[in-house]
């Protein structure tokens, strides 16, 4: 079920969605002093864009069942024609998926 922005575009332009998350607590490694203001500064200045932030506001400090969640509901909330943003700060970690 989408919980996101429905807010569409009546003009005919494309609708500006955003997700912005930043995690900066970790539970193993180093916390990172930053990423929770930087988020909270780009959802900010995407605002000013024109952007729809995802459910109005960044994620902070999510864990990974909230991640994954709130990842899943701002895909199911894009339309065809929709301009698209996703902004992450925090650690990054890539690993094979089979």
């Amino acid at each position: 079920m989408a919980t996101g922005t429905t807010i569409s575009s009546t003009d005919g332009r494309p609708r500006k969605l955003a997700l912005v998350i930043g995690i900066s607590d970790y539970q193993e490694g180093k916390k990172l002093p930053n990423t929770v203001n930087d988020a909270k500064e780009m959802s900010t200045a995407l605002e000013r864009m024109g952007f729809l932030i995802h459910d109005n506001e960044p994620k902070l400090n999510l864990k990974y069942k909230e991640m994954r969640d709130i990842l899943h509901a701002f895909a199911d909330s894009i339309k065809a024609r929709d301009m698209v943003l996703f902004y992450f700060a925090g650690h990054g970690r890539q690993w094979e998926v089979c």
